[in-house]
């Protein structure tokens, strides 16, 4: 990190994740600030993310900073964006940009942003530990699915569940996607416009899908199994859709990321070892016993095609085996178990070496309008009792 007497340097990403997360404000005016500031020796503006293959418009902003005199105009700005980066001004793609600017690049709440979808960062935790808003859980000693006191304690303890970050309003994150599927036909061609359509679908179903996962832990502390066995498979839904999303686009791919690290490599023997630590970095680091996960899983998680389908999708069918299980049996939830079997399941997954493409298929715009349709069209009615719409808690 630069010293801000002599630079302004942002660290925006870490492990070079996917989340929509900026605060661009902040960029617009801190270089600016800085550099104005009084006895200010700056002499230059820097950037030093773990990973930038995401958020273009908050790189495509820093990288002009250090070309600016004064505070940059961001409503002029965020207007023109979508014509600089479609090469076609249309009206409401602008209006979406606004709403973009407002919401997923106006993070205000003080929070450094590091993605923990359920899809891509699954609770390694008994499902007692995970908070589930508006939820009376019952206490009944008869109850027998609740765990021991003991066992709830010691497991919070040694198991934190970070809950995503959410600071913003996701109903209006929705309409902005609505109004890229209204106006995305003008500029279906531009591969950058996909890129971001891309982006902003798999961002508005990943805050759906974490809410579908607290419906089911609401439904299991109630122990009503038909509500957990429905949304356990809605959720697996997501995950198989949002694999053909990413699909469609060659920045969601995960064979890209394989084949690099196989290209490095001088003969076979190398080329497994690469492989093995491109899959590694990107789910879990290597210090982990059978039941016992390395506290580095999923630090470099990424929406990548094939990475859901066949690791994370995968590994959330474990959890939801055990505690459908659980329900049935009328017995605690089996943490050992689960953790030993999606624990095999990494390392297997890690030694595989299994081909996956490097090329796009399908229509972005279609596929995004029918995950639209199936999953985020009636978003208003999806929330949790005491939740407001499916994202901030309701006010009281």
């Amino acid at each position: 990190m630069v010293s801000p007497t002599s630079g302004k340097c942002m660290l925006h990403n870490f492990a070079a994740d996917f989340e929509m997360y900026g605060i661009l404000d902040a960029v617009a005016s801190g270089p600016i600030d800085a550099r104005l500031s009084e006895k200010s020796t700056m002499v230059g503006v820097g950037m030093s993310m773990e990973g930038i293959e995401q958020n273009p418009i908050v790189y495509d902003l820093m990288s002009e900073m250090g070309f600016h005199h004064r505070q940059v105009d961001l409503q002029v700005w965020v207007e023109t964006y979508p014509t600089r980066r479609y090469g076609k001004s249309v009206v409401g793609l602008q209006d979406a940009w606004r709403i973009l600017h407002q919401t997923l690049y106006n993070c205000t709440d003080g929070k450094n942003d590091k993605n923990r979808d359920v899809i891509v960062a699954f609770p390694d935790v008994e499902p007692f530990v995970i908070q589930t808003p508006g939820l009376c859980t019952r206490t009944s000693k008869n109850y027998s699915t609740m765990p021991s006191e003991n066992s709830v304690l010691r497991d919070a303890s040694n198991d934190a569940y970070d809950q995503p970050h959410i600071w913003y309003d996701t109903i209006a994150v929705i309409h902005a996607l609505e109004l890229f599927l209204e106006y995305g036909d003008e500029v279906s061609d531009s591969n950058t416009f996909r890129y971001d359509l891309v982006d902003l679908t798999r961002q508005a179903l990943a805050k759906y899908a974490n809410q579908i996962f607290l419906k089911i832990i609401q439904g299991y502390k109630s122990n009503n199994i038909n509500q957990v066995t429905t949304l356990c498979e809605r959720f697996l839904n997501i995950v198989e859709d949002l694999d053909v999303l990413l699909a469609s686009h060659e920045g969601f791919l995960l064979g890209p990321w394989l084949e690099s690290a196989k290209g490095l490599a001088r003969d076979h023997e190398q080329e497994i070892q690469y492989e093995w630590n491109a899959r590694t970095q990107i789910t879990m680091w290597f210090d982990n016993t059978e039941t016992k996960a390395s506290l580095l899983r999923d630090y470099a998680n990424k929406y990548w095609s094939g990475l859901l389908r066949d690791y994370y999708g995968p590994r959330a069918a474990i959890y939801f085996k055990h505690l459908i299980s659980s329900l049935k049996k009328k017995e605690p939830f089996a943490l050992e178990e689960w953790r030993r079997e999606w624990i095999s399941l990494t390392n297997n997954w890690q030694s595989d070496m299994k081909v996956f493409t490097t090329t796009a298929t399908g229509d972005t715009l279609n596929i995004s309008r029918a995950l639209y349709i199936k999953y985020l069209r009636n978003a208003d009615s999806l929330g949790l009792d005491g939740m407001d719409s499916f994202g901030k808690p309701a006010s009281l």
